[in-house]
């Protein structure tokens, strides 16, 4: 593979440290709306989601300094499903993005969703 040849990735994977793994599930299993897809080894819980792999790993060291971005159509009935399952959001608008509202995990990894 030359240096300009593009790195022939398969699949994507992203993990989320967390401190609490009992926490953390319910968390994003209110966030995305459904039970894990499956916890292959303890500490590890993930979701299949838009063709890649979300990995909730118990991670102490590393927890709350996580990033993740969800592109959904529609930010405001995001929002809205959020609040209904218990999750407090805020909508805001822009420019470069339509809209988009954050939420913390309880470890403080940042959420984001963003609709473009």
């Amino acid at each position: 593979m030359s240096d300009d040849t593009p790195l022939p990735v398969s699949a994507l994977l992203a993990a989320v440290p967390v401190r609490d793994a009992d926490a953390a599930r319910e968390f994003y299993e209110r966030l995305l709306g459904t039970p894990p897809s499956e916890a292959p080894m303890p500490g590890l819980t993930q979701w299949d989601v838009a063709g890649g792999v979300l990995q909730v790993v118990v991670d102490a060291d590393r927890a709350g300094g996580g990033l993740l971005t969800l592109v959904v159509e529609d930010v405001g009935s995001a929002a809205a499903a959020l609040r209904a399952r218990g999750l407090e959001v805020d909508v805001a608008t822009g420019e470069v993005v339509t809209a988009l509202t954050q939420l913390l995990d309880p470890d403080g990894n940042a959420i984001t969703l963003v609709q473009a």
